[in-house]
């Protein structure tokens, strides 16, 4: 079994936080909870909706979620997807590039108030073919509400540096 340590030893009585985890400590079939939760407001959810450009009715008119959905306001989908994703930076924080998410699926609505927690299996990892210090993994990652419905599941690509490569240890973590 590997472990994972959350801090490493600089000094006596000194630690840095350690930032991911290295292509070589994944494995197929490895499951990582990322933790805390996120609880989602409608002012968010129509911030970014204004800001992302997506002026669906259902996104920015709370008339029109009354009228639609009973008033529960529902959380845009890419705002959904934007936290989920960044829910996962403390596991995969050493990544190069996210090469492509596939297999959207939201089979439950998020409404506001709602809470989510996220949860990412690893499918498989190969060395790259052209980048000789970074690997690919492939990830399914799902969110659940605070029920345990789940909400959104996607998969995606992901580039990672292998040990010792990529800027860590020159910024020091």
């Amino acid at each position: 079994m590997t472990t994972f340590y959350s801090h490493r030893k600089v000094a006596d009585h000194t630690y840095i936080e350690v930032a991911g985890i290295e292509f070589e400590g994944f494995a197929e079939g490895q499951i990582f909870e990322h933790r805390p939760g996120r609880t989602f407001t409608a002012e968010e959810s129509r911030l970014h909706a204004i800001r992302s450009l997506d002026l669906s009715m259902r996104n920015v008119d709370a008339v029109y979620n009354e009228k639609v959905y009973g008033g529960q306001e529902i959380i845009g989908e890419s705002f959904l997807i934007s936290v989920l994703t960044a829910l996962t930076t403390k596991t995969f924080g050493k990544v190069v590039a996210n090469l492509g998410w596939t297999n959207m699926q939201f089979p439950v609505p998020v409404h506001a108030g709602d809470t989510i927690y996220a949860e990412s299996e690893i499918l498989g990892k190969r060395e790259s073919a052209s980048r000789p210090g970074q690997g690919i993994l492939s990830v399914k990652t799902r969110a659940l509400n605070q029920r345990g419905e789940e909400v959104c599941s996607f998969e995606r690509r992901i580039l990672l540096y292998k040990r010792g490569q990529g800027p860590y240890e020159a910024a020091g973590y």
